[in-house]
């Protein structure tokens, strides 16, 4: 099976620019979304676009399902958050800073 499109450059930077520049879940500033160091996330984090709704679940790689995180948060949701199961669908108001 291949693995599903991601989110095209353009609809990644829309994300970031809905967020004010914010990690959706902690809202830390995120100042470019794939770039590592200190210029890029006060952590030094890579950010990173996040699927709300799953592929898996009929998500979809449009702006209303896209939301960026901030590298420890995208984990989370993950590994150590409520989708390590795969039952739950996401939801945007999951993410505080979705609208900035």
């Amino acid at each position: 099976m291949s693995r599903p499109e991601g989110f095209s450059e353009s609809t990644k930077q829309s994300a970031l620019c809905r967020q004010y520049f914010r990690c959706g879940s902690c809202g830390e500033h995120i100042a470019s979304i794939d770039g590592a160091g200190n210029s890029a996330h006060f952590y030094g984090e890579a950010a990173q676009a996040h699927h709300i709704r799953p592929i898996r679940f009929g998500g979809t790689s449009s702006l209303d399902n896209c939301v960026i995180l901030c590298q420890s948060c995208h984990y989370s949701v993950h590994e150590g958050g409520r989708y390590r199961s795969g039952t739950v669908i996401g939801d945007t108001e999951d993410y505080p800073y979705y609208n900035g």
